[in-house]
């Protein structure tokens, strides 16, 4: 078990590697660096879950379910080299999660300040709603004003 707890730390560090790039890339906005790093995660998402089918396995025979109780196992048996391992991929694994949220708060801020952005070229955002139309004269509302009410 060793074998695939060293494994799956190689595969997660990868995959927290291209999220820190994925980061840059959402910053940066550059779509093309984007969709390589989209398609290099791929691979590593197939990868992490072969992991993790055999970690769930490998729980069921032993019967331990995954998470303290897997933890609490593997500190028992004694194995300093296993434990270094577990608790290495743990901690890569929390750095994935970290990073996977940090990502898709980005994603999520882009998404809205583009939304603002476009509702304030189609004059439809909250910004926009006491301004006046094309010929000056009236808000949104259809209500008419002079410029000097600006």
């Amino acid at each position: 078990m060793d074998k695939v707890f060293t494994q799956a730390l190689i595969d997660c560090e990868a995959f927290a590697d291209l999220l820190d790039q994925e980061q840059q890339a959402l910053i940066d906005r550059n779509m093309s660096d984007l969709e390589m790093l989209l398609n290099a995660k791929t691979p590593l998402v197939d990868a992490l879950t072969r992991h993790d089918h055999a970690i769930r396995a490998w729980c069921s025979q032993i019967g331990v379910s995954p998470g303290e109780n897997l933890e609490k196992h593997i500190s028992a048996s004694g194995t300093p080299e296993l434990v270094g391992n577990y608790s290495a991929f743990r901690e890569a694994l929390q750095r994935c999660q970290a990073a996977n949220l940090r990502n898709a708060r980005l994603v999520r801020h882009n998404q809205q300040a583009t939304g603002h952005l476009l509702d304030l070229l189609r004059n439809q955002g909250e910004s926009s709603q006491s301004v006046y139309d094309r010929q000056g004269i009236a808000s949104r509302s259809g209500t008419p004003r002079n410029l000097t009410k600006v």
